[in-house]
């Protein structure tokens, strides 16, 4: 191999140079950007992946994202990183391509000063008799360590045979007689004689320059053996790979296209989730959590106020696993993230989203996308955006009284009983609240709190717990011995039976915590299981940031009861639909959502009088309520009152741009009323919004 060019980077100057890199279509200045201003830090993941992205929106939103995974700095407007890098391109442009016919980028000096930046020393041995024309840069850096490259070293360059630009020399190829003009006449198998000459004669002129031609290393020592400096070698491989050393790439292997706006597309960032189907008021819900670790959290700093934000968004989604387009369930919620100077320290630990959702019995597919947006200014442009997903089946059964079982097991970081009104939230049960751990890594030492309530279980069972080796993990010749105990399956407790297990003891590695629920005699009546990490390390980060987002809230009246309606209404059941519609107004007559649901249902069955019953109060309280006006407005003009229909439907005109059959409610109104001239102009509307609309082309043909 040469040592001048590694063999990744080798290969993406050879693509960009070859016919078979020119054939994808893409605008100039995004093939400059790929083969010209990031060739030497891009990785070949997102080499390939830019290349096969098509559109010059997608690839701008590629660019933006390449340069926010190396921005130093995310809290502020600037991207250092990328900054510095057009500085050194200039730089090198401007210094080292002077003597040469290409551009000072494509030299071997500004190629490393493109990747490391200017050098600690540089001296310059061109004037010399006794040697080629030679440059000896000396780096000392320990901020290099953080780039996967060791913080001293040299690099030296030369004229090959005192022509041509300057190229990195290197001691195994080369060899320190290269350097020399005039060296030793070679003796014919004396390689080391032959080194040791050339040593001597450029240690007269340098020391460093000597040490520098037998190993850029300065740990390697003086080796004049027929093997020389090999760690140079690594070296320099370590300093092509550096610009993607710590650098996560995974971004660019994932491409959610219709699921994330394309200013998201590529700011994937990985996270930690999981999810849970458990009892709750009214039936099952729906409980989530997702885990962003601090580096992946985009946090910036708003310098006219002094503080710190974000605004984090998730979109929710669950609908039918055999039939995808079936959509149950759908929201949206934001929620903003401020501090101050002085709090900033909450960066430091992950970020932790939870929600909960009523849910129906059925098999479903859950999709959360969660998307952090921080902006330093009122400048749009200068937005970070980044996002993560969770996502997978459910299972839901029907509710049941009869037989014995363990609710699906949660591991937490912790338990606490809350004061305050009792509430059901995400992972929050009344007053008993556990702070959910998706990862499932626990630091050695700690204690795993474990969530699994048994129901239907006989007045005498018991519930046991382990904590044991998972047995396809190696723990050597004596793996540990489990840990675990035993509590009353019934109890004096407020909310959901949560386990403890203090860690003590156990060394890092793969575990199962099992639950099982036990008769009075010791018969299994139910059992579950869950795989644990233990880590050897005695502190992990925890989440400081706690929030939910998308959460239907049970003590809101008739809320659950609706979205389960909903659900079943998109499952083609609607017939059940209606009867959770009407147990909404039941338990929640007030609930503005619900009656108008019902009324939906109502005049589907063409009972129009309990549409008003229901809707009347509403449109007197809420008069801006556009399904509430439509739907008043159509059960009036069915009982034939047109002249108090006309009321809450030129109020819903007021609202929202209309549809085909609110202007046909509207056109039939007026033309009732003798207002021809108003009919058919709204009735003219109708027809060019919706030309095959059945009211719309029955009332035309009237």
């Amino acid at each position: 191999m040469r040592l001048r060019l590694a063999p990744t980077a080798a290969l993406l100057v050879g693509l960009a140079g070859s016919p078979a890199a020119a054939q994808p279509e893409m605008a100039p200045r995004h093939r400059t950007w790929l083969e010209e201003e990031v060739v030497y830090i891009i990785s070949e993941t997102e080499r390939r992946a830019f290349v096969s992205l098509e559109g010059e929106d997608l690839r701008d939103a590629f660019i933006d994202a390449f340069w926010q995974r190396r921005d130093t700095n995310p809290t502020t407007a600037e991207n250092e990183y990328r900054d510095e890098h057009y500085a050194r391109i200039t730089y090198a442009n401007e210094f080292y391509g002077r003597d040469t016919g290409r551009a000072g980028w494509r030299t071997d000096r500004g190629r490393f000063h493109i990747l490391l930046g200017p050098p600690r020393t540089r001296e310059d041995f061109s004037h010399s008799s006794f040697i080629y024309p030679v440059e000896l840069w000396f780096y000392n850096d320990p901020a290099l360590r953080e780039r996967g490259v060791p913080p001293f070293f040299y690099l030296l360059f030369f004229r090959r045979f005192g022509a041509g630009e300057m190229q990195l020399y290197s001691p195994v190829e080369d060899g320190p007689q290269a350097l020399l003009i005039a060296p030793e006449p070679f003796v014919q198998g004396d390689f080391r004689r032959q080194t040791e000459l050339a040593f001597d004669q450029l240690h007269e002129i340098s020391p460093e320059l000597a040490s520098a031609a037998l190993s850029f290393r300065t740990d390697e020592g003086i080796n004049f053996g027929d093997v020389r400096a090999f760690g140079t070698v690594s070296l320099v491989d370590e300093i092509y790979r550096s610009p993607t050393y710590g650098v996560d790439t995974r971004y660019a292997e994932r491409f959610d296209f219709g699921s994330v706006e394309s200013d998201y597309l590529f700011n994937y960032v990985p996270s930690a989730g999981f999810h849970h189907v458990l009892p709750g008021p009214g039936g099952y819900y729906l409980h989530w959590a997702i885990e962003i670790p601090n580096e992946s959290v985009i946090v910036v700093r708003d310098p006219q106020i002094g503080r710190y934000g974000a605004v984090f968004i998730a979109s929710i989604e669950i609908s039918d696993r055999e039939e995808p387009d079936i959509v149950l369930y759908e929201d949206r919620a934001e929620s903003f993230f401020a501090v101050s100077e002085e709090e900033a320290g909450a960066f430091g630990q992950p970020f932790l989203f939870r929600g909960v959702v009523p849910v129906i019995p059925g098999s479903h597919h859950l999709r959360i996308i969660v998307r952090n947006r921080a902006c330093p200014s009122r400048n749009e442009e200068e937005c970070r955006r980044a996002y993560t997903l969770l996502e997978g089946p459910i299972e839901v059964s029907e509710l049941q009284f009869e037989t014995p079982e363990l609710t699906e097991p949660v591991l937490a970081y912790g338990s606490a009983l809350l004061g305050g009104d009792p509430l059901y939230r995400g992972y929050r049960f009344g007053r008993r609240s556990i702070r959910p751990n998706p990862s499932s890594v626990f630091a050695a030492g700690t204690t795993l709190f474990l969530l699994s309530e048994p129901l239907n279980a006989p007045e005498d069972a018991r519930v046991e717990w382990t904590v044991a080796p998972d047995p396809a993990a190696l723990f050597g010749d004596e793996p540990p011995a489990p840990v675990g105990g035993t509590v009353a399956a019934h109890g004096d407790r407020d909310g959901p039976l949560v386990l403890s297990q203090p860690l003590d003891g156990l060394p890092g590695g793969r575990y199962v915590a099992a639950v099982r629920l036990l008769d009075g005699a010791g018969r299994e009546l139910s059992r579950r299981e869950v795989p644990v990490q233990i880590s050897p390390r005695a502190v992990l980060s925890r989440p400081l940031v706690d929030g939910g987002l998308g959460e239907i809230r049970p003590e809101l009246a008739g809320a659950p009861e609706l979205a389960r309606a909903r659900q079943w209404e998109a499952a083609g059941n609607r017939a059940i639909g209606r009867a959770f519609a009407e147990e909404a107004v039941r338990v929640g007559p007030n609930y503005v959502p619900a009656r108008e649901l019902l009324a939906e249902y109502l005049l589907e069955a063409d009972d129009p009088a309990g549409a008003l019953t229901l809707l009347g109060p509403v449109f007197e309280a809420y008069p801006d309520r556009y399904e509430t006006a439509v739907q008043l407005g159509e059960a009036r003009v069915r009982t034939g009152d047109f002249e108090g229909a006309l009321g809450p439907l030129t109020r819903a005109l007021e609202l929202r741009a209309p549809d085909a059959d609110l202007l046909v409610l509207l056109a039939t109104t007026h033309l009732v009323l003798g207002d021809e001239e108003s009919a058919g102009r709204f009735l003219d509307q109708a027809y060019e919004l919706d030309p095959e609309n059945e009211r719309v082309l029955a009332l035309r043909r009237r």
